[in-house]
């Protein structure tokens, strides 16, 4: 009998991106912010590490396209690791043929200089750079001293953009901040390509539900009227979700994952620790092992076979079911939910945003209707 019983496999989906600890340091203090800002660096031997570690058959097989994804912290606080990494890659690239190395970071956006420019122009630095939007909005995000970070943020964000290839915004909103229209406008008038809104899904959002609601309801109806003046505008977190429903709806379909957590992500912390993922900078019972050792499929296990229909919410019955997979997972730890449960703010957002994207969409298909047959959402 016990011969019959199916044996799991070695994890074997490659990592294709690696989120690196370069330093929990920063030179802001946000409100809103997980890392503890502790003065802890990674070494340059580290860093060249972790680049021989992607690099790994174990950890990603022979993808083509692998990416080091660099967080903090601040991570341009510590870039000679970056300039480490960057000389190790020209070093041995050459005995890996066939395989890109892409290059990205998240930043507060306060550093630049020619040195660190002309080091995003030669990487073609994907970047992701925090600005809430007005200065009001932005306040959360102080210098060390107090003082406001926002006016060298936007006296830096030109150069930035001219460096690097590919810039997002990161709109961080939470309860004291949800002028998601304002926010929205002042970024795309600063030259901005694309804005990401990221909520603060952790933070008190009780009283503000009905606040919530309007500003997402807000947002739906801008969203329209951009469209019905030609415009798609580049809102990644509406846009994408009204594309994703767009396709899956008919079969009320979900995303198969909450995220790439432990899948084809993987965080470094400055020691070389091996994370699911970097929002689990603190919980080393949760560590996959160290950039010196195997990546042990049984550790990582729980994370491959995670999906979201293993989250434990009333998700059959949500209007949000297909654009949500359920979460960060270390955002239902920290609300006691464990690894499969859910965090009960996340559900609140997700429902605000789920009902905004229903009414773009429905606006987008009456316009589809109103243009004539063969026209899409694709199209718009």
């Amino acid at each position: 009998m016990l011969l019959s019983l199916p044996v799991r496999e070695p994890a074997t989906t490659p990592v294709t991106s690696l989120m690196v600890y370069l330093t929990e340091e920063c030179n802001l203090r946000c409100s809103y912010c997980f890392v503890e800002k502790k003065p802890r660096h990674m070494t340059p031997e580290t860093a060249r590490k972790v680049l021989h570690y992607l690099l790994r058959p174990d950890v990603s097989g022979n993808a083509p396209e692998i990416k080091l994804s660099f967080f903090g912290g601040e991570p341009f606080l510590q870039f000679t690791l970056m300039e480490e990494i960057w000389d190790e890659w020209q070093r041995i690239r050459g005995q890996h043929p066939g395989r890109e190395l892409l290059w990205a970071a998240t930043t507060n956006g306060t550093l630049g200089g020619p040195r660190i420019e002309r080091f995003i122009e030669k990487t073609q630095m994907a970047l992701l750079i925090s600005l809430d939007g007005q200065k009001e909005s932005h306040e959360h995000r102080p210098f060390v001293s107090g003082r406001s970070s926002y006016d060298q943020v936007v006296k830096t964000l030109p150069r930035l953009l001219k460096a690097s290839p590919a810039v997002t915004i990161r709109l961080t909103f939470h309860p004291q901040s949800l002028d998601l229209v304002g926010n929205v406008q002042r970024v795309l008038a600063l030259k901005a390509p694309c804005v990401y809104l990221g909520p603060v899904v952790e933070a008190d959002w009780r009283g503000s539900e009905e606040a919530l609601e309007r500003a997402f309801q807000d947002l739906a109806q801008w969203f329209i009227e951009e469209l019905r003046q030609g415009r798609v505008p580049p809102v990644l977190t509406l846009w994408e979700s009204l594309r994703f429903w767009h396709q899956l709806r008919p079969e009320g379909r979900r995303p198969s994952r909450p995220c790439g957590v432990g899948e084809k992500l993987l965080g470094i912390d400055p020691d070389g620790n091996v994370m699911p993922c970097h929002r689990f900078l603190y919980r080393p019972q949760r560590w996959l092992g160290t950039i010196d050792e195997p990546l042990d499929p049984d550790k990582r296990a729980p994370y491959l076979e995670l999906t979201s229909g293993d989250i434990q919410a009333d998700c059959d019955s949500c209007h949000a079911r297909s654009i949500c997979g359920g979460g960060c997972r270390v955002v239902s730890l920290q609300s006691g939910g464990g690894l499969y449960g859910h965090h009960p703010f996340h559900c609140l957002i997700t429902q605000a945003h789920a009902r905004a994207v229903g009414e773009a969409r429905g606006a987008v298909a009456r316009q589809v209707r109103a243009l004539g047959p063969g026209l899409s959402l694709i199209h718009i």
